[in-house]
């Protein structure tokens, strides 16, 4: 897989996804209690071992990641893309010549207006994916507490109906 195929496929992940894929390892295969181990010592992210091993799996189905023994997860190293040179016409320099002075003021402001337009649709939208990383984090936090509060309210079932036959 290419670099620009596994960007594209990365970018459709959810964030503790992306964040727990720069710590699977290329060259060996780790469990994901290593990889966890991994992703908290950098303080990549706070998620519990359930948010990373649900992460591994999403990163496993999307085909990012593989599982060569069971339980041990191994990326594939991207091979890069090679550059292709744009070979520009003679017909399209010409036209760019044909392009007289009054029209090329007003072709400037229009370009300087499309680049605002774009730096600014670019900064909405790194402002938009950060909140959204948080709100993610938050939510597989907020399941994470979820879960274990089952487990503690299972628990406490089973001691209830132990003192009752007591």
């Amino acid at each position: 897989m290419n670099e620009s195929r596994q960007a594209q496929i990365l970018a459709g992940q959810s964030s503790i996804a992306q964040k727990v894929f720069g710590y699977v390892p290329i060259q060996a295969s780790w469990s994901a209690r290593d990889i966890h181990s991994a992703v908290l010592a950098a303080n990549a992210t706070g998620a519990s071992t359930y948010a990373i091993r649900r992460a591994l799996g999403e990163l496993k189905d999307a085909g990012l990641i593989r599982e060569p023994v069971g339980g041990k997860f191994q990326r594939d190293a991207a091979t890069p893309k090679p550059k292709k040179e744009q070979v520009m016409t003679q017909a399209a320099k010409q036209t760019v010549v044909a392009i007289n002075k009054s029209e090329s003021g007003a072709l400037d402001v229009l370009a300087a207006l499309s680049g605002e337009v774009i730096s600014l649709s670019d900064e909405v939208s790194q402002r938009m994916k950060k909140l959204a990383a948080r709100i993610e984090e938050v939510a597989l936090s907020v399941e994470a507490e979820r879960e274990g509060n089952a487990e503690a309210v299972g628990k406490l079932k089973q001691l209830q109906s132990l003192l009752k036959s007591l």
